[in-house]
């Protein structure tokens, strides 16, 4: 078995750990700081119970939690470690060396592997003798035009690994496409899945995170808007006809990675336009839409409020320029008095989830703690900072909520 270093982010943890896999670009597994490894450590036990996460779902913070044993919880604000300035001027420096040679390595891959093979021309080729496959594309909104531009094609016995069995479909090919037309990945669309989990997969393993520019931009503007997806965000790109001088991108899934967030550092303002089932709580009470908010930065982050997945609403006729000029809404204009309150995330999601779900708050009373008049107090602060508004995001009057 291959074992890692461990992550700049978890250097606390140095000499705590043993046996350090990395899973994924944001996932680790290794032995626990405070229970130790396994009784009987081998290849096929390993000790990998500790699992670190480089930005956590719920706060896009460094999070570690032993899984399987004692359910210690590790955070960068409770480490036990104090920092010099120079020990963080030398570990942001070599944070910074290292995510530049992680995006060499998936540029170079790119460009060295799946572009000289060209694998996807073939599937282009195959699509144009194939009615199923232009039928099928068709259907979901895409022309000819569009189709030639984004190298779509079809593979007609692709091998799924599914969730319950491995079986033979046709599946749509979809170049993932980054700055410049650069295609780092092929998208499969599994066209016959045998669940619903087995709908998408990747024909490269690129061990990356990777995000899609269908309108194969040069460079990420100075504004962007996330689509999930690249099919939902190649229909925006096809039909909402937004200003040229917004970036759209597809991403993978409702959440937003390491990458994607540092392409996003210098960017003004960030819209999004995920689908309705991002403003509902998780079992844990989580609520994706203010997970990815918090990450990408509240004060420059904007909400196009949708009934429906983007793609089908415009495929039925949606407006959507109409409702990035007239319904976008702003989470926070930051006054100081709000500030001190958006600055605690349960806040900030206890505001988002009472105005999706104005139902839940005697359930968000009792998961927070809170009382009653606490979360009115602050949401009135908010209101006065001219938060969102709350009759149009939740469809409900000031009076209901409060009430």
């Amino acid at each position: 078995m291959n074992y890692t270093e461990l992550p700049l982010e978890f250097a606390a943890l140095e000499g705590k750990v043993q046996f350090v896999q990395k899973i994924n670009e944001n996932e680790y597994h290794s032995s626990c700081p405070q229970c130790g490894v396994e009784p009987h450590h081998n290849e096929s036990n390993p000790s990998d119970r500790f699992v670190m996460w480089i930005a956590s779902n719920t706060t896009g913070r460094p999070f570690g939690m032993c899984v399987r044993h004692c359910r210690y919880k590790w955070s960068s604000d409770k480490a036990d470690a104090d920092w010099t300035p120079e020990e963080r001027a030398i570990f942001e420096q070599k944070r910074k060396e290292l995510n530049e040679r992680e995006e060499a390595r998936i540029v170079d891959y790119a460009q060295n592997v799946i572009m000289k093979q060209k694998i996807y021309l073939r599937y282009n080729q195959e699509l144009k003798k194939s009615v199923m496959g232009v039928e099928y594309l068709h259907e979901r909104g895409f022309n000819n035009e569009w189709i030639g531009h984004l190298g779509l094609g079809i593979m007609h016995d692709y091998k799924v690994k599914g969730r319950n069995s491995t079986y033979y479909s046709p599946a749509i090919t979809m170049p993932v496409i980054a700055e410049g037309g650069r295609i780092e990945n092929i998208k499969m669309r599994v066209m016959q899945p045998n669940c619903k989990e087995d709908r998408y997969r990747s024909l490269y393993a690129t061990q990356a995170q990777h995000y899609h520019l269908p309108n194969k931009d040069l460079k990420i503007g100075n504004k962007v808007i996330l689509i999930e997806g690249e099919i939902k965000s190649d229909i925006v790109a096809m039909y909402a006809h937004l200003p040229s001088d917004l970036t759209i991108i597809g991403t993978q899934g409702k959440g937003i990675g390491q990458r994607l967030l540092r392409k996003l550092e210098n960017v003004e303002l960030i819209y999004l336009a995920l689908d309705p089932d991002a403003f509902i709580p998780d079992l844990n009470g989580n609520v994706t839409v203010a997970q990815v908010a918090r990450k990408t930065g509240i004060e420059r982050t904007r909400f196009i409020p949708t009934n429906g997945k983007p793609d089908d609403m415009i495929m039925q006729g949606w407006n959507m320029l109409n409702a990035y000029k007239t319904h976008t809404m702003e989470i926070f204009q930051m006054t100081p008095e709000s500030a001190e309150i958006v600055t605690n995330a349960r806040r900030a999601e206890i505001l988002l989830l009472l105005t999706q779900r104005p139902r839940r708050l005697d359930w968000l009373m009792g998961r927070y703690k809170l009382s009653r008049h606490s979360i009115i107090r602050d949401i009135s602060i908010l209101r006065r900072g001219r938060v969102i508004d709350t009759v149009q995001a939740g469809r409900l009057t000031w009076y209901e909520l409060v009430n």
